[in-house]
């Protein structure tokens, strides 16, 4: 506190109508400094809900993304929401992007419904591409070179899968009717017969086939009978299928076989991820969204990360949940749209550059 000493009454008029004027421009100033802080530092691409950085697993996502239905793309996001690169298909290329996978030598795989699958490099090109207006959910490069992808609404006695070489010529493909054309599978039909939303080819050169349809996944040998497979118990609404099996679920996505030999998939009713014993159908782990069952409405995929945490996708979110059931990480779609496919796969990208999941 200072004193202030005054000459005469004019000095400390003039002295009063500056106090008063600087007063005012100060609390102007405080009031736009509080406002500004008020403010995110910057705006992100995507609004992140949840982010432990010491729990995650250190990397970027790659993702569809189709929350704007005129004009679906292909992101890959850091852990606060930003796009750090993308992909927007150009007219020719329009549809629904329902799968996006990173290869090894660093292009990108996505499939785009009612046309086919193609390889993106990093400045946008398409440098190879596979027409097949039946590819759907997913397709896979293999080590020969070869790619392996589903065709999900395909009718009864037609293909589901099929895998071609780089030339396009099919080489291997799966109908499924020498083993499931039978009850109470054999007059089921909803956006196709078996609804196969995924694919890919195990270690010991049998394919996983997940059919939404049958509530059931299945290991197919090369020669294209089932040697094993996993039903979950439950009554399809749409369909009227009335399943047994040792887990409560429907409509599976995305089986993987994980390194211990269990499988993770994400299933509904309950909606939830699941790991099982594939030997005892015992569930070992489960995970189900703290803030209820709809929050995982739609949930279509689970990859176990190497640090042993779960990056799932469910509808209008990206999730990474540790060992615990904490989430580590919440990303979530834009809203104002009606889609609630708004996100379908997601893949890591790690610090190594390699890709986990798909």
């Amino acid at each position: 506190m200072c004193s202030i000493l005054y000459d005469d009454r004019q000095t400390h008029q003039i002295f009063l109508r500056s106090l008063v004027v600087g007063i005012m421009i100060n609390r102007t100033i405080l009031i736009a400094i509080i406002s500004l802080s008020a403010l995110p530092a910057f705006a992100a691409d995507y609004k992140v809900t949840h982010f432990e950085r010491g729990r995650v697993f250190e990397g970027t996502t790659l993702l569809a993304d189709m929350s704007d239905d005129g004009q679906p793309k292909v992101v890959e996001v850091d852990f606060s929401g930003n796009i750090v690169w993308d992909f927007i298909p150009p007219r020719s290329m329009s549809g629904d992007v329902m799968e996006a996978a990173k290869l090894e030598n660093g292009n990108i795989l996505i499939t785009v419904r009612d046309l086919g699958i193609y390889e993106i490099n990093r400045a946008g090109k398409v440098v190879w591409a596979h027409e097949d207006s039946g590819a759907s959910h997913d397709a896979d490069r293999l080590p020969n070179g070869n790619t392996l992808y589903n065709l999900g609404w395909s009718d009864k006695g037609d293909d589901v899968v099929r895998e071609i070489d780089p030339s396009g010529k099919i080489v291997w493909s799966w109908k499924g009717l020498a083993d499931y054309d039978r009850e109470p599978f054999a007059d089921i039909d909803a956006h196709g017969w078996m609804h196969v939303n995924s694919v890919s080819r195990l270690k010991n050169g049998n394919t996983l086939v997940s059919m939404r349809n049958f509530n059931t996944v299945a290991e197919v040998g090369p020669d294209g009978r089932v040697v094993r497979d996993w039903t979950f118990r439950g009554k399809d609404r749409r369909t009227g299928l009335k399943t047994r099996g040792e887990i409560k679920g429907q409509r599976n996505h995305e089986p993987e076989i994980l390194k211990n030999g269990n499988m993770l998939l994400a299933l509904r009713r309950p909606n939830r991820f699941v790991e099982f014993n594939l030997d005892t159908q015992a569930v070992v782990w489960s995970w189900r969204h703290p803030d209820g069952n709809w929050e995982l409405r739609t949930n279509r995929e689970a990859n176990r990360l190497p640090n042993g945490n779960t990056l799932g996708s469910a509808g209008d979110k990206i999730i990474e949940i540790a060992p615990d059931g904490i989430i580590v990480w919440q990303m979530m779609a834009p809203s104002g749209s009606n889609n609630h496919r708004k996100f379908h796969k997601a893949i890591r990208i790690g610090k190594d550059g390699k890709a986990y999941g798909g």
